[in-house]
This record gives C-alpha cells, structure tokens and sequence, in this order.
C-alpha cells in the first residue's frame, strides 16, 4: 500500500499561534520585572523595623486617610517612644488597646518612628507585589502551557494513518468570536472539529469527501488535508453540535490568503474591555495608575491571545 504524501504545512495557523503569544510573554515579563524591581521598596521599612515591642494605641483615625494609629511604647532601653502605624484600610480600633509592633531601632528617639504589625499598609503592600508576581508567573504558565503543545504537537498528528470522510465547513459564532468548523461525516456518526482558517476552507464544497490523519470516529485529535495542504484543528472532535450561531459557510472557489493584519483587526475587537478589567483590579489591589496600566496592558494581551489559540476566523464578517 502507498502511503500517503506528506501535505503542506499549515504555516498560517502556527504564525496565528506566535501572533497570540508573543505579546502575552511580552507584556507579562515586562510586568514581572517591574513587580520584581518594586518589592525590595516595599520590602525595605520590613526589614529595617529589627525590634519588637508592645505599643498601646493612644490615638485612632488620624493620617493618612483615617487609616493612622498613634501609639506608645518602651523601646529596648526602657525608653517611652511614640509611634504611627499605617493600616490597610480604616479600623475602629479603641484607645488603649495594645498590640505587638516592630520598629528600627536606628529610628530617631525624639520623633514618633513607623511602627508595624500584621495586616498593615505594610505588609498588604509586600503582599499585594507578591501575588501579583504569582499572578503574572501563573497567567505567563498557562498561555505558554496552552499554546506550545499546539505549535509542537499538531505536526506529529501527519504520520498517523489517513481516512477519508465527508466534511462540510461550517461558521459558529459564539458571542465575539467567529471560528470555523468543520462537519464530519465518520462510520461513528457525526462529528465537529474546530479548525484554524485556511482559503481552501472558503473553497470546500458541502459535502466533499476529504482526507483526515487519524482516526475521527474514535480519536480526539486528526489533521484534516484540503488541496493537498493540511488544516491544523485548533480544537478537539466533538461528538455534538457547537454552541452558538452555527451555519453553512459560503462557497467562495476564489478565496485567497488573508493576511495576519486583518487577523489582528478582526481579533482587536476583544481587548477593547482590557481597560474594565484594570480598573478592577486597580480596585481590588488597591495599586493605582501602576497597577491599572500593568493589569490593563496584560489583560489586553490575554485577550487577543485567547481567539488566537482558539482558531478565529479572519472572515468573520462573510454571510451566510
């Protein structure tokens, strides 16, 4: 038995692929070295304040913002100090009360030195750098995760055996996202399969019996050829219709390639909420313009990176 010629490569989908991931692993490093470059101020009054002692609070909801306590306490030589710590957020705390603080003994004795405790300014400011450390690491993770076994994996999917079934192109729209689809005709029954665009897609009569490497009746992954050009899956089978807006896809027997700055065009619309999501995070973390700019600009990345890796169609404006 012959086997079957080996397709052309499928180079648009892993240029899509790279278009959706280098401005994440851009952004993303920028932001966690700017975070890294950032704890060690923040770090710092932590790890000047070398002393403990047990201060009681004489005064409550002063500066700044009413978030300041004024406190006493007698420092290593038995001195009577004076003392202002800074909370995260305003507390009802009563006059008297005491708590452990820790404070730098190099501070003068003669003015009222920042005192520390857990769950202060502080402390939530080194904890807000650290998490958002940990959240950009696990963002830079999971895109690169999702997409590298992409880029790597589906050339494998070439030596497996070749089928022939019949397929139809299909267009799902699904909210903001248009991707394309392809209808399988298998002995198992019908089935779906996500792909990344191709114009030989646009030109694929309904019901034309194509081949596929692998085997779509029982398998979770197969490589459709079109033209003698193969057609990554940006997806795996599925055994039910998608969800959304489904309908035939024109026949265009003229399609040519389009290019990934109409790809980038289309897929630009996503990353307009980019400024939402910043905005609440700057709330949440209470970090500012910084952090409202940092999280917008990863936000923004994410989201152009997300129709990327799930195959969107730079045709989404055709009819039906």
């Amino acid at each position: 038995m012959t086997p079957p010629t080996t397709p052309r490569r499928h180079r648009r989908a892993a240029r899509q692929l790279v278009l959706g991931l280098v401005p994440v692993l851009l952004v993303g490093v920028v932001v966690l070295v700017a975070l890294a470059l950032r704890l060690p101020d923040v770090q710092a009054p932590l790890a000047a304040a070398d002393r403990t002692a047990t201060a009681t609070v004489v005064a409550a909801g002063t500066a700044p913002g009413g978030r300041g306590l004024d406190v006493t306490f007698r420092d290593e030589a038995g001195r009577e100090r004076t003392g202002v710590l800074e909370l995260a957020e305003p507390l009802d705390v009563p006059v008297g009360a005491q708590l452990t603080v820790q404070y730098a003994a190099s501070e003068p004795a003669e003015d009222p030195v920042p005192v520390y405790t857990d769950g202060d300014a502080a402390h939530a400011a080194v904890g807000d750098v650290v998490f958002g450390l940990v959240a950009v690491a696990l963002v830079l993770a999971v895109v690169t995760g999702l997409t590298l076994p992409r880029l790597l994996g589906r050339p494998r999917l070439r030596s497996r055996p070749a089928t022939a079934v019949t397929a139809t192109h299909l267009v799902v729209s699904l909210g903001l996202l248009v991707r394309s689809w392809l209808e399988l005709e298998t002995p198992a029954g019908r089935r779906w399969l996500p792909v990344h665009w191709v114009p030989e897609l646009d030109r694929l009569p309904p019901g034309t019996r194509i081949e596929v490497r692998g085997d779509p009746a029982r398998g979770r992954l197969v490589l459709p050829v079109l033209g003698g050009a193969e057609l990554w899956p940006s997806g795996r089978l599925r055994s039910q219709e998608p969800r959304g807006e489904v309908r035939q896809a024109p026949v265009v027997p003229d399609a040519v390639e389009v290019g990934l700055g109409r790809q980038a065009r289309v897929d630009g619309v996503l990353p307009v909420v980019a400024p939402v999501l910043g905005l609440l995070w700057a709330y949440v973390d209470s970090s500012g313009p910084l952090g409202f700019a940092a999280a917008t600009a990863l936000s923004a990345a994410v989201l152009f990176w997300v129709p990327q890796v799930l195959g969107s169609d730079p045709q989404a404006t055709r009819q039906g």
